[in-house]
């Protein structure tokens, strides 16, 4: 549910000049795995793999005992840009305007900044958190030809200063990489009626096959910019229309998958590979496509080697909230397993139970027990395959409609709620309210 946005500062011109084709997975596999077996590196291999830190070439076979004995890291997913927010009468009792570089909060309305957010979720124990990059708000203008050569431009600065912002607090952020620009997209994609969302909401289109390439001097030149991040996701939710718009692809996406492993490897930045978190809400009635069933189109289409790890989002609907999360993620599982791929981890990108006092939508419960639920969900991945625990969200937001607006841990006014001193309490150890939750 992460929403499209970003802002411009510096450019940066980059040239992508005609180059070969990297060497296949498969193959840089096959030669690690002779020259580890030639040099007894084996169990070096498999404790990289067991800490989800492991570079590109670690994608490959482990021992069962590698895969268990280690506590995911957790942390939260949210905009993390500065934004005003200024009460209201009516529900939701609050707005929210995040702002664009140099933009000023109006008269009645109260600023909240990036670092705030960031230092939030470093004290509560968080290690990682998510942060979306928009290739839309980074290239906005397509490339030229000079000399022979498509010379790109980017505007890095904003996110750039978010990614610093998490180094200094100690995070390490997942990359989401996503949202292809308007110049990148297929002609009358974006025609009236295309993108059917409420709530003021935004679709993020993929990018026409033809612009390919460029896609991929993004992700290289990403990779560079991001050197020391935990894990690039590819795309978010690919398997619903809003974030695959207008229509899920897994043919189209695939195609996105290896061409931004491809870019990942031509970077040069060692960097484990996901695929975009797939939603367990997706319906065929909603256009949307299961995401066991999309998972299973991406083995066939293009393999196990394009990617290190595979993204879920596997929020529960209901109770019992850790037995519906379980399930969702079984459903990847058994996908990974039928193709032979039992080694590669799962990672949990976004999941999340709203909290509220108000009346309570589906996929929500009552403040007291908000916390209680995300730790039970989160010590259900403990000692398994699962490598990372993204909280959705920080905060509380309007922009995604009355269902997921109480989803955050934090109030709009970044007051604490329960849930929050419950999560730093449990799972980090750390009192930071009054008395404990």
């Amino acid at each position: 549910m992460i929403r499209p946005d970003g802002a411009r500062e510096s450019d940066r011109t980059v040239a992508r000049s005609p180059a070969g084709g990297p060497q296949s997975r498969r193959r840089r596999l096959a030669i690690a795995g002779a020259v580890a077996a030639a040099f007894g590196i084996a169990a070096a291999v498999a404790l990289l793999l067991t800490l989800g830190l492991g570079s590109r070439s670690s994608h490959g076979p482990a021992s069962s005992t590698s895969q268990l004995r280690q506590e995911p890291p957790w942390g939260f997913t949210g905009s993390w840009r500065d934004y005003c927010y200024r009460p209201l009468g009516t529900p939701p009792h609050y707005a929210v305007n995040v702002l664009s570089e140099g933009e000023a909060c109006g008269t009645g309305s109260t600023r909240f900044t990036t670092m705030q957010q960031i230092d939030l979720t470093a004290r509560a124990g968080a290690t990682i958190d998510r942060l979306g990059v928009l290739w839309g708000a980074v290239e906005p203008t397509p490339p030229v030809e000079r000399g022979g050569r498509r010379v790109h431009t980017f505007h890095w600065g904003p996110v750039v200063r978010l990614y610093n912002a998490m180094l200094s607090a100690r995070i390490r952020p997942i990359v989401l990489a996503y949202g292809a620009p308007k110049w990148a997209r297929r002609r009358g994609w974006e025609r009236p009626g295309a993108c059917r969302v409420r709530h003021s909401k935004g679709c993020s289109y993929p990018p026409n096959r033809q612009h390919l390439s460029d896609w991929r001097t993004f992700i290289e030149a990403l990779m560079r910019h991001f050197p020391r991040m935990l894990a690039l996701e590819v795309w978010n939710e690919p398997n619903l229309p809003r974030f695959f718009a207008p229509r899920p692809s897994p043919a189209l996406y695939s195609r996105l998958l290896d061409a931004a492993d491809r870019a990942a490897h031509r970077s040069g930045v060692p960097a484990t590979i996901l695929t975009g978190g797939l939603t367990s809400s997706a319906s065929r009635a909603h256009g949307g496509i299961p995401a066991a069933r999309f998972l299973r189109r991406i083995y066939e289409l293009t393999g196990k080697a394009s990617f290190d790890g595979i993204g879920t989002h596997p929020y529960p609907q209901g109770p019992p909230w850790v037995r519906s999360m379980s399930a969702n993620i079984d459903q990847l599982r058994r996908v990974r397993d039928r193709f032979h791929d039992r080694a590669t981890p799962l990672w949990i990108t976004e999941v999340g139970v709203g909290g509220t006092s108000a009346r309570r939508r589906k996929g929500s419960v009552g403040l007291a027990h908000q916390g209680p639920i995300l730790a039970r969900m989160y010590r259900s991945t403990q000692n398994s395959d699962v490598r990372s625990f993204i909280i959705y969200s920080l905060r509380d937001s309007p922009k995604e409609g009355p269902k997921f607006e109480p989803f955050g841990v934090v109030r709009a006014n970044l007051q604490a709620k329960p849930a929050y001193c419950y999560l730093a309490r449990h799972l980090a150890g750390v009192r930071l309210c009054g008395s404990e939750q």
